[in-house]
């Protein structure tokens, strides 16, 4: 697997956005994955218990945000943003770059960064497009 993080595929793997429209989809894009992580960390507040979390969920959805957003993410500030301690956001680290949706770039702790792999992009786009309204 390589070391870099891959960004920037289109809207959805099997079809292309028309011309002018990537902009207006992807704006409408980041606002609903926004919203979705929003309403976990509300879930959170309300169910205090590892049942009803989702960590892996809350952090491909904070690096799908930081993708649309052009923002590199640390595995640092995915910890912190998802309320993990830095041992639980390794392990899910570890476990979706296992499963091939997310790969780690660089090799110094203080310069890492985690972003979504091609097909962590593609499957998080279609799922929050396909994901009810909210």
């Amino acid at each position: 697997m390589s070391n870099n993080v891959q960004r920037g595929l289109p809207l959805r793997w099997d079809e292309q956005p028309a011309p002018g429209r990537v902009e207006e989809s992807t704006a409408a894009l980041r606002a609903k994955a926004g919203r979705m992580h929003m309403l976990g960390r509300l879930r959170a507040k309300h169910f205090y218990t590892p049942v009803m979390a989702d960590r892996a969920m809350d952090v491909m959805l904070s690096l799908f945000v930081g993708e649309l957003q052009s923002s590199p993410v640390s595995d640092t500030a995915l910890a912190v943003g998802n309320m993990l301690s830095p041992e639980e956001a390794t392990a899910v680290i570890d476990r979706l770059v296992q499963a091939g949706l997310v790969a780690v770039s660089g090799e110094e702790p203080e310069r890492r960064t985690v972003g979504l792999t091609p097909l962590g992009s593609a499957r998080m786009r279609s799922y929050v497009s396909d994901y009810p309204d909210v």
